[in-house]
């Protein structure tokens, strides 16, 4: 498929606990682009191929088939919004977004690595909380794995310690699409 140069890409980044879902779902609905988000699918993959609650390296198997399946779902999208934990220094990752062509701007959600592994495990705690994703607590290590942005396009940093303004976070994207 030749990449479009019509294509508008918004990466929604950071590290988990961070607030990627909270910036990307009413920007995705404030845009009318589609929203690939890798939790549900690696949610859904788990539950299709019977995955084993509490398996790390499964897990990790399904989130990284989650992104392959995220990337392959936005080359059919002209305009989406790609909310996961991308791992930055991934190689592999930053060719198979830059394969999308168009337009990308990506946004990257910032805060405490403290602030992140206390919404993690308050996620972790909850009811709601699929048995696909087997970590219940962040290390250093695994905060490390997503440090920093994937610096594909324009990356515009968030604080989501702060309430989002998700109308001003339109708009600096579309003054960025405009020049």
């Amino acid at each position: 498929m030749v990449p479009s140069p019509e294509r508008k890409v918004i990466l929604v980044s950071g590290a988990p606990g961070a607030g990627k879902t909270t910036v990307a779902e009413p920007l995705a609905a404030a845009l009318g682009f589609a929203l690939l988000s890798k939790d549900p699918i690696k949610e859904a993959l788990f539950d299709a191929l019977d995955g084993r609650a509490g398996d790390l390296a499964q897990s990790r198997r399904f989130s990284d088939a989650a992104i392959e399946v995220m990337l392959a779902l936005a080359a059919q999208c002209p305009q989406v919004v790609l909310e996961a934990n991308f791992h930055p220094h991934s190689a592999h990752e930053r060719e198979r977004i830059r394969s999308l062509g168009g337009q990308i701007v990506e946004v990257y959600c910032s805060c405490p690595p403290e602030e992140m592994a206390r919404r993690f495990a308050e996620r972790a705690a909850s009811t709601r909380y699929h048995p696909a994703h087997a970590l219940k607590s962040l290390s250093p290590e695994l905060l490390a794995e997503h440090e920093g942005p994937v610096g594909m396009g324009t990356v515009i940093t968030i604080d989501t310690t702060k309430p989002i303004n998700s109308e001003e976070l339109v708009r600096r994207i579309q003054e960025l699409w405009a020049e």
